[in-house]
């Protein structure tokens, strides 16, 4: 009994051990990552133009096919060359957004998806349509507000703010929740996440833009702060829809592409919304 006792004990210690080395690897597979990718992407923002448009189309079009095998997963067909078509479309357009082509993007989307019903009637149900529509979308059109963040007057700096305040809300909320966390947010979807994290998070995204108003103050601070606010909670919904996607997949991981992190939806899924919300924000009450 002693001796089945103590090897139990040694086989926990054990896998006590391995999982926390499996912590740190991805601990450390996260740091290089980020070395890596946050000074390439102030690059491009900083660059615009063609390469920014270029990358945001890769993004566009691997999360698009990330999205695709999540729900395929799930039973529901995708017509993938459909929802490729439309992340392509919307990118172009996101090229020439002053030119309010948006409206003929969407329609050039839904021909695409008609044309497929008319011809391939009754084979295709339009279910598999719609979310083809869903996908190109979520994956494809969310991103291209990047782009035209970069657009509007001191565009570098917007894309920046709604970087810095989408990390923020990340970093914050996690570590938050590892100190202090007790109330499960939504155990469903993600079992880690808590209420008090998801508040540290609002929190730091507010201070982060409220810190980078400090810094270029290119308009009055309240929209600083309800930016940061609306990143905070909106950023937070974007993580928690993916993991929705996921566990309806049964898959921890919408990928493998991102060392430590997963897939591109895990590392871009809170920027599908915080993008187009940061966007729409300015348009409204900024550029009107």
């Amino acid at each position: 009994m002693i001796i089945k006792t103590a090897s139990e004990g040694l086989a926990d210690f054990i896998i006590v051990k391995n999982e926390a080395g499996d912590l740190d690897n991805m601990l450390l597979y996260r740091v290089l990552s980020a070395a890596i990718g946050i000074p390439v992407a102030v690059c491009l923002v900083w660059y615009g133009g063609l390469p920014l448009l270029l990358a945001v189309l890769i993004l566009a079009l691997l999360g698009i096919h990330e999205t695709g095998s999540l729900l395929k997963k799930t039973g529901i067909n995708v017509w993938m060359p459909g929802a490729f078509w439309g992340g392509l479309i919307f990118v172009i357009n996101a090229g020439f957004e002053s030119k309010g082509l948006l409206g003929v993007t969407l329609l050039l989307v839904m021909l695409a998806v008609f044309i497929r019903l008319v011809w391939l009637y009754p084979r295709v149900n339009i279910t598999e349509l719609a979310v083809t529509v869903f996908v190109s979308l979520y994956a494809g059109w969310q991103l291209t507000h990047i782009i035209a963040l970069r657009e509007l007057p001191g565009g570098f700096y917007l894309v920046l703010l709604m970087m810095l305040t989408t990390w923020s809300t990340d970093t914050f909320a996690y570590f938050t929740g590892s100190a202090v966390g007790k109330t499960k947010l939504a155990p469903a979807l993600s079992p880690n996440k808590t209420i008090e994290g998801s508040i540290g998070g609002i929190a730091g995204s507010v201070a982060t833009a409220a810190a980078f108003w400090a810094v270029t103050a290119h308009f009055a601070l309240i929209h600083y702060i309800l930016i940061g606010l609306l990143v905070g909670v909106l950023g937070q919904v974007g993580d928690l829809v993916e993991s929705a996607l996921k566990r309806l997949a049964g898959q921890k991981d919408s990928g493998r592409i991102i060392p430590g992190h997963g897939g591109i939806l895990d590392r871009f899924d809170s920027m599908l919304i915080t993008a187009s919300v940061v966007y729409f924000y300015l348009k409204i009450f900024i550029f009107s």
